[in-house]
């Protein structure tokens, strides 16, 4: 299926998903028309770092198979792959000239630029799951197009990194590692802060490691360190690149490594740390590629993002896009957010999260959450309710919401 898509769209920069997607009877959705053909008035453009991605999938799965479905007047405009900043520039402008209105994004390189370009075309731009830093979020915080930041926030970045990275030290047996940190070196914050936590729990553990851990964290080469009897290899760059996948695979079959630490989703690796029984651990999202890895013995560690924690982010755009923008920010300022992680440590944990996580028939945020927060559909909805929505993201907060 993943195949199919990836011809369907490889060709294009932008493609817009329409028309009502999974029609099966749901009860946390209006009834009295779910299932009409309803012509798009709004359209959201969501920009990706890599249409095929598993996070990327999940959350395409929530907005076109949920979302839309609950409020069909919108159509989301996908870029297919950003890996530069020019190539995210490239799709503002392929937005704008299809219409849209607003961008979800869920990967920036230049976001005062792109801010700058949103408000010189009216556009409103979100990001609706990451991480900034304080100085790029203060540099467009302003900016009455820019709406905000949805995400974990450096802290729990941080605490994620170093939480995995002490359950393989002191929970599982093995000296052997070696932590993969993605875009730490090109400028993704997210992978920055992560590296950072890990490196410190190794620190802590093993000792110095010869550079402090911020050098080690944004090295654009690999570094290999010797800790007493255990050895750690420091491995930059993103394995969907072809360079880095052959590079990252010579180096997994040439070295006896018990675990891969991994800062994001490197499912293009998963057949080798099969074959050379690596035992994974990753920063990701709840799909269902990592259930069948922690049913093989594969995966041991995620910390994950799950489908439908980006509805918050989906009711703040359409805030922006039907005219409420300036009643949806914080003291008249661009908003700051925090949504974290779930976190599993075996089978059993995780399929009884992922369940929640991609439910049809019950979902962590539904559309009675999502409407209680839009202007549109609740006059009473206001920036405070938004806010305790949103960082209600706990799988507790989540199970409470649903026994309501």
């Amino acid at each position: 299926m993943k195949r199919l898509v990836s011809i369907l769209i490889a060709a294009m920069l932008v493609f817009c998903v329409g028309g009502c997607q999974n029609t099966q009877n749901r009860t946390d959705i209006p009834s009295d028309d779910a299932d009409t053909q309803t012509a798009a008035v709004h359209k959201i453009g969501v920009a990706v770092y890599d249409v095929m991605d598993d996070e990327v999938i999940t959350f395409r799965d929530y907005l076109t198979g949920y979302i839309k479905k609950c409020f069909p007047e919108v159509e989301f405009c996908y870029s297919y792959t950003i890996r530069s900043a020019e190539d995210e520039m490239r799709f503002l402008e392929e937005a704008y000239a299809q219409g849209v209105e607003g961008i979800l994004s869920f990967i920036t390189y230049d976001l005062e630029e792109e801010v700058a370009y949103c408000e010189s075309k009216g556009m409103y731009y979100l990001m609706a799951s990451g991480t900034v830093s304080e100085e790029t979020y203060e540099a467009v915080a302003d900016n009455p197009y820019f709406l905000g930041v949805v995400g974990p926030g450096n802290e729990i970045e941080y605490r994620a990194g170093a939480d995995m990275a002490e359950y393989f030290i002191k929970e599982m047996e093995g000296d052997s590692y070696i932590l993969f940190t993605g875009g730490a070196s090109i400028g993704n914050e997210m992978h920055r802060v992560r590296s950072v936590g890990a490196l410190d729990v190794f620190v802590r553990y093993f000792g110095d490691l010869e550079q402090s851990t911020e050098e080690l964290a944004v090295t654009e080469v690999p570094v290999k360190l010797t800790m007493g009897e255990a050895n750690l290899t420091i491995f930059p760059g993103y394995t969907t690149r072809e360079d880095v996948a052959q590079s990252a695979e010579e180096e997994l079959r040439s070295t006896d490594y018990d675990f891969a630490l991994s800062m994001f989703s490197m499912y293009s690796m998963v057949d080798i740390f099969r074959q050379e029984g690596i035992r994974q651990g990753v920063i990701d999202c709840y799909s269902m590629t990592n259930k069948d890895l922690f049913a093989d013995k594969t995966l041991f560690y995620v910390a994950g993002k799950y489908s439908s924690i980006i509805g918050p982010s989906f009711a703040a755009m359409y805030n922006a896009i039907t005219g409420y923008a300036e009643e949806f920010r914080e003291n008249g300022r661009a908003f700051q957010m925090t949504q974290g992680y779930w976190i599993s440590k075996n089978k059993v944990e995780y399929d009884e999260q992922y369940a929640l996580a991609t439910g049809i028939y019950v979902n962590a945020y539904n559309y009675e959450d999502l409407g209680s927060v839009m202007k549109v559909y609740d006059e009473t909805a206001n920036f405070e309710r938004l806010k305790e929505l949103t960082e209600a993201w706990s799988r507790e907060d989540a199970l409470a919401r649903r026994a309501e």
